[in-house]
């Protein structure tokens, strides 16, 4: 529109220019008058974003002599479209030629069209933005939501307060977790079945005659943490449902004296999550009152990443359990004593089977409240 306006104005300051020579022409007397230029032109209409050509002015040339200068003809009558008048005849000095016609207006192009927006994503964990939607020639795009990044998580090892460790297991370049991991049994860097986030996950493995398939980290930068005091939160998933048999997901215990004194067991019994301290000295089911309502409490659903953290207090003593950001008031308890652990296991160790798998990603210590974002 712009250009348009501009081309138009150009037309215009040329016709100005023609009648300004007119005025100079009449004027001049001495030595013979010359020949007055041709009528005034008229623009057309502008057409919209098109260029309009110049009309060309006629030519004549009158004789000199020392007689009055001739009388201008009348002004050319607007063309219909843009097409100017002829041009009126001059005096005795001779007659000017027809004006030349303007172009017609150039017709504006067509308005680009607006670029589809780019697709919404699921808001995630370190998920890749979506894509910006393109705009169409002349027109504008519309920017695309988030998009979903790996499994659709943000980023769950970012920072915040009071993280000491964690690992989304992208930066493993072979099928063996990297370092500060150590293994037992089958347990393998996965990049085929979709993780939690990012596109890498642990795969336990486990066969109908493992004992224990784990993940262990063992490692003095991460514990034992001098307060005696801190959190673990990993995201499981389970390919079948809870067995009602006693098994263990994690271990948390002392290095030197594995799986004994006052370790932790946290996994599953009666179709539930629980946690067993000492052997089966201490236990407790995320139902207290299964064995009087017969109801299972927390189950993980299979096929699912579920968020599980556990605060782990060696002090006070105390052991909290959260699943998906929420606390699970049966297996909160400040009656078990429990060793400041030094060593962490994750996997499936087995006392009544089946065989199972299970992923683990997004591991992380610290010594405050983790989360699940």
């Amino acid at each position: 529109m712009i250009s348009s306006l501009g081309r138009a104005g150009s037309s215009l300051a040329l016709v100005a220019s023609l009648a300004l020579a007119l005025g100079v022409g009449c004027r001049a007397g001495q030595g013979g008058g010359a020949g007055a230029a041709g009528g005034s032109v008229s623009t057309g209409k502008a057409g919209t974003g098109g260029t309009a050509a110049a009309g060309t002015g006629g030519s004549g040339s009158g004789a000199a002599e020392n007689g009055s200068a001739g009388t201008s003809g009348g002004a050319g009558t607007n063309g219909s479209a843009g097409v100017s008048g002829s041009a009126g005849t001059s005096g005795s000095a001779g007659t000017t030629g027809s004006a030349g016609t303007i172009g017609g207006a150039g017709t504006t192009g067509a308005g680009g069209t607006t670029g589809s927006a780019g697709t919404i994503g699921h808001a995630g964990a370190g998920g890749g933005s979506g894509t910006a939607g393109r705009g169409g020639a002349g027109g504008a795009g519309t920017s695309g939501s988030a998009g979903t990044g790996g499994g659709g998580a943000g980023n769950p090892c970012s920072a915040r307060p009071g993280l000491i460790f964690c690992d989304t297991f992208e930066a493993a370049t072979t099928t063996t977790p990297p370092s500060p991991w150590t293994t037992t049994g089958t347990v393998t860097v996965d990049s085929t079945t979709p993780a939690h986030s990012g596109k890498k996950s642990i795969h336990i493995g486990d066969t109908a005659n493992d004992y224990d398939t784990l993940l262990i980290l063992h490692s003095a930068s991460v514990l034992p943490v001098t307060a005696g005091r801190f959190y673990v939160r990993v995201f499981m998933q389970l390919h079948d449902a809870m067995s009602a048999g006693h098994n263990t997901f994690i271990l948390s215990d002392l290095f030197a004296a594995q799986g004994s004194g006052n370790a932790l067991r946290v996994g599953e019994q009666n179709q539930m999550l629980m946690f067993t301290l000492m052997g089966d000295a201490h236990g407790a089911l995320s139902n207290a009152n299964y064995y009087n309502d017969g109801k299972p409490g927390i189950q993980f659903t299979p096929g699912a990443w579920t968020c599980l953290e556990i605060l782990l207090d060696s002090k006070t003593p105390e052991i909290d359990v959260w699943v998906n950001t929420h606390e699970v008031p049966d297996l909160h308890h400040t009656d078990f004593p429990i060793d400041n652990y030094d060593n962490l296991r994750f996997g499936f160790e087995k006392y009544a089977g089946p065989a199972v798998d299970i992923w683990y990603d997004d591991i992380a210590v610290g010594t405050q409240p983790i989360g699940c974002d």
